[in-house]
């Protein structure tokens, strides 16, 4: 079974995926070009090359004349969005052992009310490109605190998760042996975690969240 967890957004989701058989992580980033620091840019430039790591930016969709300004042009861009985010996922799992799949849910703690419509709107086209392609076991949804809670508490900042992530505070060995924790550990801890390690790191605690939904009968 593929567990495939996602941290959508419309600049830089993120998404981890667990292989039930090999027990392997691959980790995905389709992040809009340019996005970051000059930093940050490196930082992702290093991530890309990593096994089971793959960074893929996404069309410049302002440029293109095909997504240029109004309702029609978000949503060819939510679209073409979602193909690709398919293709990156269908590229990277054994589609014939079967999917589960997990979206963080939406916050609704921004003040712009825009922005989550457009967000949510994204998200039902990626969800709806996932059940018209793969049928798969189920389509869960998790609050963004009970996946803060799984790493600790229901209240944690994205620096606070990084470092979660970097003590490998749920014992996960299939964690240890992958080359983005080593990657980790090497960064220094800072309140403003680089792109696109915190929408994996939502991604990946999503992911292991879900997991017993395996064997719960689910």
């Amino acid at each position: 079974m593929n567990i495939v967890s996602i941290d959508f957004s419309l600049n830089s989701p993120g998404i981890c995926i667990f292989d039930d058989i090999s027990k392997n992580y691959t980790f995905i980033s389709y992040i809009k070009s340019g996005l970051g620091t000059k930093k940050e840019l490196k930082l992702q430039e290093e991530f890309s090359i990593l096994p089971g790591c793959v960074l893929i930016e996404q069309p410049n969709f302002e440029l293109n004349k095909d997504f240029s300004g109004g309702e029609l042009a978000k949503i060819l861009r939510y679209k073409e969005m979602a193909s690709s985010i398919m293709n990156l996922i269908l590229t990277h799992t054994q589609w014939e052992d079967g999917f589960l799949f997990a979206f963080e849910g939406t916050s609704y703690g921004s003040s712009n009310t825009n922005n989550v419509m457009d967000l949510s709107a994204a998200a039902a086209i990626l969800k709806l490109k996932i059940i018209e392609t793969l049928a798969p076991k189920d389509i869960l949804t998790v609050a963004p605190s009970t996946i803060k809670k799984h790493a600790g508490k229901g209240n944690m900042k994205k620096d606070e998760l990084f470092v979660k992530f970097k003590e490998n505070c749920l014992n996960d060995p299939s964690l240890e042996s992958h080359p983005i924790f080593e990657f980790v550990a090497n960064l220094e801890e800072s309140k403003k975690v680089p792109k696109p390690l915190d929408d994996l790191i939502d991604a990946y605690f999503l992911n292991h969240l879900i997991q017993p939904n395996l064997t719960s009968g689910r």
